[in-house]
């Protein structure tokens, strides 16, 4: 068997988050069906990640394998002619027996992008969080610096995530803006299900003066989920870059 490295770029919009799900379409799935066309093949698609319901990726990474060996290139050309519009092989490569997407990634870059403004462009709808009312920058960047470093982020965790070690290393999380536009951009070597989109939820309310930039450090060492802010929306998410 001959396995293979994807570079996966999808708009999540209309699809019901990564994992496969018997009665709803996702992007696992849908991969899946177009590798069954192309090669007669029911093929596992393992994913770096499960992005939830109407999150986007420019750099979702998986891996398959196949039975019968295709030049990468080809692969891609002939995927990229059956997937739907909204989803896209960026890159298709030969990988090591032992390569995994999943167990073999040491960092991952997400991206949140906020649109700050009364008039969102029909263009840019589903694909960012917008939020109408005025928001501080400099408490919202204050507290997206506190998490930089290793932390138990239970506190930032689902409340379901079955996992034993809430450890995570965040080895980047900052803000950029220009006018309307705001980018948070976080980076570490793993995360919590929910774990980038419960911090968001919690910067917006700092953003919005409902809570100090201090509570960020509070909600860490309190390690309680009740602490934090709601979960942000999911259009504004992007999963940027794994590292392997």
């Amino acid at each position: 068997m001959i396995k293979y490295k994807l570079t996966v770029q999808y708009l999540g919009t209309r699809y019901s988050g990564w994992q496969i799900q018997s009665d709803k379409r996702t992007i696992q799935g849908t991969i899946k069906d177009a590798l069954l066309q192309l090669t007669g093949e029911t093929v596992s698609v393992v994913g770096a990640g499960r992005t939830d319901s109407g999150v986007h990726a420019l750099g979702q990474v998986a891996h398959i394998r196949l039975e019968k060996e295709m030049e990468a290139a080809r692969l891609q050309r002939a995927l990229n002619g059956i997937l739907p519009w909204d989803i896209r092989m960026f890159s298709v490569r030969t990988a090591p027996p032992d390569f995994h997407a999943q167990k073999s990634a040491i960092r991952k870059r997400y991206l949140y992008r906020i649109y700050n403004g009364p008039v969102l462009s029909p263009l840019l709808s589903g694909r960012v969080h917008q939020v109408i009312h005025p928001l501080n920058f400099d408490a919202m960047s204050e507290a997206a610096g506190m998490i930089v470093g290793r932390h138990d982020f239970k506190g930032f965790a689902a409340a379901a995530a079955k996992v034993r070690d809430h450890h995570r290393t965040v080895l980047a999380s900052r803000f950029v803006h220009r006018g309307r536009d705001v980018r948070y951009r976080i980076e570490a070597d793993g995360f919590l299900h929910h774990m980038v989109r419960n911090i968001m939820g919690t910067l917006l309310q700092i953003g919005s003066g409902k809570r100090s930039a201090s509570d960020m450090l509070r909600i860490l060492e309190s390690r309680d989920r009740r602490n934090a802010g709601p979960t942000a929306r999911p259009e504004g998410l992007y999963l940027v870059k794994v590292w392997y």
